[in-house]
């Protein structure tokens, strides 16, 4: 996907966070001043939706569902002690300062732009200045109606992740501390200040409210790397989940249904083009091909394990050769167009969990029947009547549909941030260690980087970021 890259008039240091500091400014490739609403809509896309990368791929070492591939097999090569095990050691192992520097003493803190929260506000700048700009733009109502749409849900899109990165769960404590809510493009020379995990919760609702009201009597358009409105209603659903709003999330997953998106039959799709438009599933596709490396951090044998043995997404999406090494490509080959994906079966899943939730186990029931029939060649549906074995069950789903796609720690975290252990091998010969993260860990919402602390003085460093390295025993 290639975009011209345009520019607000007058407004070179858009992405600048404050007027001392020029960690999160963006510099233009060419100097087209925006003026229609196309245009705008061409700014958000090279400014404000994400390119290809992912800022919080770190948190994909961090869950219970990896493991260092430490025993290995047949001639192959251990990766005990190589470069990509070091250089993961500090997320895979929790340690406060992971958000300053990696495994392998390079300083994250000398590169701000590389952290997850400077990438999230550089894109959220972006979508300020369409938002603050698009109403006086050349083009139809309809137009701009869009654009804006977009902007609001992309900007609440990345506030979500902040809130979950930085921010304590929101069912544990939503009067915690946790980002600034920047809401114009505008510089400023005065530190901002943070806002509370619910503050920015609020405003995530709110921006996907009103995209989904400006967008959802618009036609539905699909594949185009844009949000649409079956995204917009997954990404609500989501929310108001994660807030333990169950009946909420239910209609918004039933917006998704009622707006076009369908299921589809797994077993029947080639294999690795789930992440795809590929997949009619897949409602939008955004990012790149930017899986982490999971040839050296590997899915745990318990987490393979805990698949039917015919379920395609073992079989067919996470690559486990004979000689028990794991180079994994999970869901991603090569030769075809992927990124990451909001697809429909996360409606039906954050349904079937709020439906557990309410009481609702027989349509709780169906919808995790629905999903598996999908998945499991030859599934027979089965017959659950406890809501604590039904709730278990359908987020293993939940685990199972989304792996290795940012889902697994956040899920965590609402759960209620359980304890979590993880072998680790400095080098080929040293012991064996083992490293816990405690239940409720402060670790379970990350540190700030120094450099963000140093360039705004009112933002507080999180409990994680204070505490001594963690010791393997």
């Amino acid at each position: 996907m290639k975009f011209k890259s345009l520019i607000l008039a007058g407004v070179t240091g858009l992405l600048t966070f404050s007027g001392c500091s020029k960690f999160l400014e963006e510099k233009s490739q060419s100097e087209v001043i925006p003026k229609t609403a196309i245009d705008y809509r061409e700014l958000l896309i090279g400014s404000g939706y994400m390119n290809n990368s992912e800022p919080m791929n770190l948190v994909y070492f961090m869950d219970d569902d990896v493991d260092l591939f430490i025993e290995y097999a047949n001639g192959q090569e251990s990766p005990v002690g190589q470069y990509d095990a070091k250089y993961n050691y500090l997320y895979y192992t929790w340690q406060p300062r992971l958000a300053d520097m990696n495994g392998v003493g390079d300083r994250i803190s000398e590169d701000p732009a590389a952290t997850p929260y400077a990438s999230y506000y550089k894109w959220i700048m972006g979508c300020n200045a369409v938002l603050e700009n698009i109403d006086q733009s050349i083009g139809s109502d309809k137009d701009k109606d869009r654009v804006k749409a977009e902007a609001l849900a992309v900007r609440a899109f990345y506030y979500f992740r902040l809130a979950n990165l930085y921010g304590e769960p929101y069912n544990y404590n939503p009067q915690s501390l946790c980002v600034p809510l920047k809401l114009s493009s505008g510089m400023t020379d005065k530190p901002l200040k943070q806002h509370t995990v619910q503050e920015v919760y609020t405003q995530v609702v709110s921006d996907l409210k009103e995209a989904a009201a400006i967008m959802d009597p618009l036609p539905i358009v699909r594949k185009d790397y844009h949000i649409n409105q079956p995204a917009i209603h997954i990404l609500l659903s989501r929310v108001y989940l994660y807030m333990e709003k169950y009946q909420e999330a239910i209609d918004e997953a039933n917006k998704v249904f009622d707006q076009g998106g369908v299921l589809t039959n797994l077993t029947a799709l080639a294999a690795n083009t789930w992440l795809s438009y590929a997949n009619p599933e897949v409602e939008w596709l955004y990012g790149g091909n930017t899986q982490p490396n999971q040839s050296t951090y590997i899915p745990s044998a318990a987490f393979r394990g805990s698949f039917d043995p015919a379920d395609v997404r073992i079989t067919k999406g996470i690559q486990v050769q004979s000689n028990n090494f794991v180079p994994l490509v999970v869901k991603l080959p090569t030769g075809i167009d992927l990124g990451q994906t909001l697809r429909t079966p996360e409606a039906l899943l954050n349904r079937a969990e709020a439906y557990v939730q309410l009481n609702k186990l027989p349509e709780a029931l169906n919808d995790l029947n629905s999903l598996r029939r999908t998945r499991i060649p030859g599934y027979t549906d089965v017959a659950i009547a406890d809501k604590a074995a039904l709730l278990l069950a359908v987020r293993e789903e939940r685990r199972k549909e989304f792996c290795f796609e940012n889902f697994r720690w956040f899920d965590l975290r609402r759960y209620g941030m359980p304890a979590i252990s993880h072998r680790y091998q400095h080098e080929p010969g040293e012991p064996i260690l083992e490293y816990k993260l405690a239940e409720k860990d402060p670790a379970y919402t990350l540190p700030f980087a120094t450099s963000l602390l140093i360039r705004n003085a009112e933002l507080k460093q999180n409990p994680s970021g204070m505490a001594p390295d963690r010791v393997g025993q």
